[in-house]
């Protein structure tokens, strides 16, 4: 194979490698990010809850009249948390897809797949 044409394939596949390698870095970090406000939300509506409790049993406990529904509270916490947790599972295992594919991308196992799939179009040894 020319030379030329060679040093164009390289030059073409660290950019599309580094471009890639970048986008993936953001949506990492983006991820991360969400799963961090998740963690907080679950945390925080839980510190909630406890406050509520709490407050209303000192109402209560200076004589007067609140009508607490417990068994509506854990209906309500329960389905909160079950799809907080189900999206934070999902947000998780992408996340967990997307490193891995950097990680690829960063150790060259990526690079070596696209010399493979050049070396079947071309039918020439790139390296």
């Amino acid at each position: 194979m020319d030379e030329n044409l060679t040093k164009v394939l390289d030059d073409f596949r660290k950019m599309k490698i580094d471009y890639d390698s970048e986008r993936f870095k953001l949506m990492s970090y983006q991820l991360e990010n969400i799963i961090n406000k998740y963690e907080q939300l679950i945390a925080t509506r839980k510190e909630i809850q406890e406050e509520y409790f709490s407050t209303l049993e000192n109402i209560k406990n200076n004589e007067i009249d609140v009508d607490i529904d417990y068994s509506r509270w854990e209906n309500l916490r329960l389905t909160e948390d079950s799809e907080w947790k189900k999206e934070l599972d999902e947000l998780s295992e992408l996340k967990y897809e997307i490193d891995d594919a950097i990680k690829r991308l960063e150790n060259g196992e990526i690079e070596r797949m696209l010399i493979e799939e050049e070396e079947k179009m071309t039918g020439d040894k790139i390296r």
